[in-house]
């Protein structure tokens, strides 16, 4: 994946921020999310490791208990294998495909990127995004 499309400051903002509260979400729509952003940013393949790597970049912590979610690739072809906007290249890769309607959400990127827009608006994600863009500016190395 071409984690340069990311933009970073906006990735760790999102699944950070205690507005979209992503850690407390089930896995299975913490994916579809993943794959709205990915798509907003004009990534439209990934494999298991990306989702891997993405899981181990940003130390999403598991909702009520302690550790970090670290998702196995069962877990991960289990959940994608359920959404309609996602069509599996190979057993490790997968490609975003044009969809109505996910399995959880509706197939639109507006679901990401409003919240962004909101936090700038509100003057909170500016310092929020930098605040956490500097803490894990060195852990990401996207």
């Amino acid at each position: 994946m071409e984690w340069t499309k990311l933009n970073k400051k906006e990735v760790i903002y999102y699944c950070k921020s205690f507005e979209v509260d992503f850690s407390c979400s089930p896995f299975s729509l913490q994916l579809e999310e993943l794959v709205l952003m990915f798509h907003y940013y004009g990534i439209e393949q990934f494999t298991v490791k990306d989702i891997q790597d993405f899981y181990q970049k940003m130390q999403i912590p598991k909702p009520k208990s302690q550790g970090l979610i670290t998702p196995t690739p069962g877990k991960i072809r289990q959940s994608i294998g359920q959404m309609q906007n996602v069509k599996s290249i190979d057993e490790n890769t997968f490609e975003i495909v044009p969809a109505k309607k996910g399995h959880f959400l509706p197939f639109d990127t507006s679901i990401y990127s409003d919240e962004i827009e909101k936090g700038y608006q509100a003057g909170i994600a500016r310092s929020r995004i930098e605040g956490y863009y500097e803490k894990y500016c060195n852990i990401l190395n996207l």
